[in-house]
């Protein structure tokens, strides 16, 4: 199961060429199933996840962000294969999750989109109040499967952040303790792994840029696998990559993709 993950950064310019260069890399990955952040539409049949993969084999459940038009809140999960129906999370701070029920072959699993709100470095508290509501929501969901629960996401934080220490099982928040898999940090590429760099065209810096520090590098997406302590089945990451980065003056989005190859095993007779 090849898993990719991005922040498709709405329409902004130059859209035809970030399409263009996006359906041509996606077409090379080949990935089972997408994670999508910041999607622009209304629905499954008219969103921009259909619009770009829908003519390459990409089945898409969509969900736009409650009570909100603007084109960064629509969440979508697109997949090569059958998808059920898509279940949603509103978080407290903003933020939000879809999940839909995947099958892969015959194997059958909760696949997650998440984008916890929170996006400056000051934020953090609701990062980790919204990081500790997605694991109850989705842990649940997942509860009786044979397989554990696969969550990708911009989640805008580094691994050394509690929200996402959290999520791996280094610390407990609100009285709550659990454990997913960072893909990356168990089988990254090598790279440090930064999805969110002055090197993209898109964040160049500039004197009144944000993000103006010239060394601004940060590894904020994710793909999270449930914990092999907590179902019966486990699902093992073979390699893990940055990938969807710039080509001359020109990248798919402002974030870099994540893409991690997984194994999905039974469990012993």
């Amino acid at each position: 199961m090849r898993v990719l993950q991005l922040n498709l950064w709405g329409r902004r310019e130059p859209y035809a060429k970030r399409v263009a260069l996006l359906r041509r890399e996606i077409g090379a990955l080949a990935p089972d199933v997408i994670a999508l952040q910041e999607v622009d539409g209304i629905d499954d049949e008219h969103n921009q996840a259909t619009e770009q993969f829908g003519s390459i084999g990409y089945r898409v459940r969509f969900d736009p962000r409650p009570g909100r038009t603007d084109f960064e809140w629509g969440m979508a999960i697109a997949a090569r294969h059958d998808l059920g129906d898509v279940e949603a999370k509103e978080l407290e701070h903003g933020g939000v999750a879809i999940a839909s029920r995947v099958s892969i072959g015959d194997e059958q699993l909760w696949f997650a989109s998440a984008c916890p709100l929170g996006w400056w470095q000051t934020q953090e508290i609701q990062r980790e109040e919204e990081c500790v509501a997605l694991d109850a929501w989705l842990t649940d969901l997942a509860s009786g499967d044979e397989l554990p629960p696969v969550m990708a996401g911009d989640f805008d934080a580094t691994p050394d952040a509690a929200s996402i220490r959290f999520l791996t099982g280094l610390q407990s928040l609100q009285g709550r303790s659990t454990h997913w898999l960072d893909a990356f940090a168990l089988a990254g590429d090598g790279s440090p792994g930064y999805t969110w760099s002055f090197e993209n065209p898109f964040m160049r810096p500039s004197a009144t840029s944000t993000f103006a520090d010239p060394e601004h590098q940060r590894r904020i997406d994710y793909v999270f696998v449930g914990s092999p302590f907590a179902w019966p089945g486990r699902i093992v990451v073979r390699s893990a990559a940055v990938v969807l980065k710039e080509q001359g003056d020109v990248a798919p989005s402002d974030h870099y993709g994540v893409m991690a190859d997984l194994d999905l095993l039974h469990p012993p007779a």
